[in-house]
């Protein structure tokens, strides 16, 4: 008899490496940022890409920030 392998339910590398890519003007006028407007502008730099899990991270690390 032939035994089968399981197969794990792991996201490849190559399809994160898929995830879309926004701008920052693309996710300041984005629904699901529209309440974090000025975080978004303010934590990302002009010119670059963003993923919208990498925003959210970046948001979180912002509000768990501890104050000067």
């Amino acid at each position: 008899m032939v035994e089968k392998k399981k197969v794990l339910d792991k996201v490849p590398q190559s399809a994160e490496k898929a995830e879309s890519r926004f701008s920052k003007e693309q996710l300041l006028v984005s629904k699901r940022f529209r309440d974090k407007e000025d975080l978004v502008n303010a934590l990302l730099e002009d010119g670059k890409l963003y993923t919208m899990r990498s925003v959210e991270e970046r948001i979180e690390k912002y509000k768990k920030g501890k104050v000067k």
